[in-house]
């Protein structure tokens, strides 16, 4: 399992937990979040939203 903290868009600072090792984690109200390799200072992967 993966932690994962959402970035930018309307779920901006939320927080889940995926067995996604890349690719989308979330899809929501026309914003899709996508897994990067980068993670913040407390180690959890950092997923951007794209307008769909």
């Amino acid at each position: 399992m993966t932690t994962v903290i959402l970035i930018y868009g309307p779920e901006h600072g939320r927080v889940l937990t995926t067995e996604a090792a890349e690719g989308e984690v979330l899809r929501e109200a026309g914003w899709s979040y996508q897994l990067t390799d980068d993670v913040d200072d407390r180690g959890r992967r950092i997923a951007r939203a794209y307008m769909d």
